[in-house]
């Protein structure tokens, strides 16, 4: 897809909030620091700004001391820039802290008015809303997504990087809860994020428990190809995951959990086949639903699961970001599974509260 609306998350729903969420968000961030919600950093304030437009702008090192500082969240209208329709570029650096390194983290931006893309120490990590030339706004949809993982640098400067455009009226990063913050909803039993192998193509025989993965690269899940080294791959391509299992879960039926794939996939466990999503095979004749916003959990016996295991994933992208891209990613008992979503139904009706409140 040529965007994902960062929660349409992408909206915390579809991770947590359904795409087509008209919300009002507060700018006060107090209410993070419960058990369900908590803070980790706050990006509410100052941030470097500039009109214009340049790819470099994106860039960690790029030296942006000469731009203007502008508060967030705010209409840039209302900070100096009346009338100014167009692009325009975010800027903020900030330290995250120790002790969250096997969190799930989620960036919250409130939202963008009209569309923007978000760049994490130089990478693409979301987008809301559709650029020139299909312009497309999304002014009125919340925007939080999921890190991916091992993104975020600890004890480290890290650099956000927020490219807008506003095709009228206001514009710029206009109201919410601007923060990192972090979820108690639980993990997989067994958790395969991490360093996968890689390959562009479409081969038939990488299906296969075994076969040859000499001309495959690594590359880290969850994660959009395009920024672990692939920036101009579209269509197909295979990830595969060897894996130990020393202790097979008691559940008859597992879960298969595979976060969210941009946009098709056949998904096979020791070569059987346990999922697909979308029209893979046949890719043009695809209805266009938005398969990248679904989360994969795909239902297979556990007389599958042997003590070592392959994984192989075949994905078609068609256009725009591709991969495996958001978490969860592993096989969990499908009892676990239950109270995994009833769980995150809990923590996002809590969510919900805390951004609609004022």
């Amino acid at each position: 897809m040529n965007s994902h609306p960062i929660l349409p998350l992408a909206m915390l729903g579809a991770v947590l909030l359904s795409s087509g969420a008209n919300i009002h968000l507060c700018a006060d961030d107090s209410a993070f620091g419960n058990d369900a919600w908590k803070r980790i950093v706050r990006l509410n304030g100052d941030w470097k700004f500039s009109v214009g437009d340049s790819p470099e702008w994106a860039a960690p090192e790029f030296t942006d001391r000469d731009w203007a500082t502008i508060h967030a969240p705010a209409e840039w209208q209302s900070e100096g820039y009346e009338g100014y329709n167009g692009y325009a570029w975010y800027r903020k650096t900030f330290v995250f802290p120790a002790g969250h390194e096997k969190d799930t983290v989620f960036l919250s931006l409130g939202r963008i008015d009209d569309a923007g893309q978000v760049y994490l120490n130089g990478k693409l990590i979301g987008a809301s809303g559709e650029f020139p030339p299909h312009y497309a706004s999304a002014y009125d949809k919340a925007t939080v997504f999921e890190m991916p993982s091992g993104s975020l640098l600890v004890g480290r400067d890290n650099v956000l990087a927020v490219r807008v455009y506003d095709g009228g009226g206001v514009g710029g990063i206009v109201e919410g809860r601007l923060c990192f913050f972090t979820t108690s909803i639980p993990q997989p039993d067994v958790l395969l994020s991490g360093t996968w192998k890689f390959s562009p193509g479409d081969q038939a025989e990488w299906k296969q428990e075994h076969c040859d993965e000499s001309a495959f690269a690594e590359i880290p899940v969850p994660s959009y190809w395009q920024n672990a080294g692939y920036p101009q791959l579209h269509g197909y391509a295979w990830y595969r995951k060897t894996f130990t299992v020393s202790t097979v879960p008691t559940d008859k039926t597992l879960v298969l959990m595979l976060g969210k794939i941009d946009d098709f996939d056949a998904v096979y466990l020791n070569g059987t086949l346990v999922g697909s999503t979308g029209a893979i095979d046949h890719p043009a004749n695809d209805d266009g639903a938005p398969h990248y916003a679904q989360y994969r959990n795909y239902f297979f016996p556990a007389s599958l699961l042997k003590e070592a295991n392959t994984i192989a994933v075949r994905v078609y992208d068609r256009g725009g970001v591709g991969g495996i891209y958001s978490s969860p990613v592993g096989i969990t008992s499908q009892t676990a599974y239950i109270k995994y979503w009833e769980t995150r139904k809990i923590r996002t009706h809590s969510l919900w509260r805390l951004l609609e409140s004022d």
